[in-house]
């Protein structure tokens, strides 16, 4: 299911126009929801071919041409975006890929573009995915290449997350 503070940020747009990437979407649940609700400019980017065929039976009529199966961090300089959503990717990469995917972020996204989303408010024990955070460490990441509008706890997590997210909204320096 879409998260639900997706979910109501997509539910508060007015602008359906905007070009839109998910990284690491997955199943895709916040593509759907946001294509289903008019938002036709919204990118589909995994790496796996499983989540992909997972993708496209449940979305039949999503554009073809709008799934990129491709890693991020490969993803062309020309391809540019108003907002990159963030939802379980950033914490799914290895923290040694992190200050790469904050460049890959700024490159892509155009001037006064953003990212949106949610990342964890806690570490995690587990020597894989996923991985955590916290305020500080985030606030040292993103500073220098975005402003910060946004790194508020969550309010709308799902339960077994609830306290433990970050709101998150970046602007692009």
């Amino acid at each position: 299911a879409i998260s639900p503070a997706i979910k109501k940020w997509f539910d508060t747009k007015k602008n359906k126009d905007l070009q839109i990437l998910i990284p690491g979407a997955g199943k895709g649940h916040e593509v759907k929801y946001g294509f289903d609700h008019g938002f036709n400019n919204i990118q589909y980017l995994d790496i796996s071919n499983g989540a992909v065929a997972f993708f496209k039976d449940n979305c039949p009529n999503f554009p073809k041409e709008q799934i990129l199966i491709s890693d991020f961090f490969d993803l062309k300089k020309d391809l540019f975006f108003d907002v990159v959503i963030e939802q379980t990717f950033f914490c799914a990469i290895s923290p040694v890929l992190r200050k790469s995917y904050v460049k890959k972020t700024h490159e892509i996204l155009k001037e006064n573009g953003c990212i949106i989303g949610l990342l964890f408010n806690k570490k995690f024990d587990n020597q894989g995915p996923p991985f955590g955070g916290f305020y500080e460490e985030y606030i040292e990441l993103f500073s220098d290449l975005f402003i910060i509008e946004k790194l508020e706890n969550s309010v709308r997590s799902v339960h077994p997350r609830k306290e433990n997210e970050f709101w998150i909204k970046m602007r692009k320096k």
